[in-house]
């Protein structure tokens, strides 16, 4: 059996660079992988909620999405 991963797509708006920063350290810590641009790679789904809910609260967007690839 496979393991799920979890892609987090985000935006922060211009200016917000403290909570920038604490989702940044927060990706770090929880060994989050970029994979490009704003999209980040983890099998921790909790972690990403977490992450998620963090942007969301500041006033950012954010998504978290199934991997599947398809090709």
């Amino acid at each position: 059996m496979t393991k799920k991963n979890f892609i987090l797509s985000f935006d922060i708006p211009r200016g917000m660079n403290t909570l920038r920063t604490r989702v940044f350290r927060a990706l770090k810590r929880n060994n989050v992988k970029l994979i490009h641009e704003s999209l980040w790679l983890s099998d921790n789904l909790n972690a990403l909620m977490e992450i998620a809910l963090l942007i969301k609260r500041s006033g950012g967007t954010v998504r978290i999405l199934e991997e599947k690839f398809v090709f």
